[in-house]
């Protein structure tokens, strides 16, 4: 299934359920910054704080912090089908 557009929220939902965190103050501008700890190493990807966020961030987001089919992360696991 590809990646599709998903409400912030829901975002922020799926990505607490990972362990992953925000942290609003980091961000420039009207971007928010996630977090994550790979290899004792940590890892950020700063999003648009809009409503939706785009299939393509969604995607980018889900290789940088691993949670991609390769990964281990199935979609159905990721978007809690």
């Amino acid at each position: 299934m590809p990646d599709r557009i998903l409400k912030l929220r829901d975002l922020r939902r799926i990505l607490a359920s990972f362990g992953r965190w925000e942290d609003s103050s980091r961000g420039k501008g009207s971007h928010t910054m996630f977090f994550r700890t790979i290899d004792e190493r940590r890892v950020s990807y700063p999003l648009p704080t809009r409503d939706d966020i785009l299939a393509s961030y969604v995607r980018q987001l889900r290789r940088r912090f691993k949670l991609t089919a390769e990964d281990g992360v199935c979609d159905d696991d990721f978007y809690g089908r």
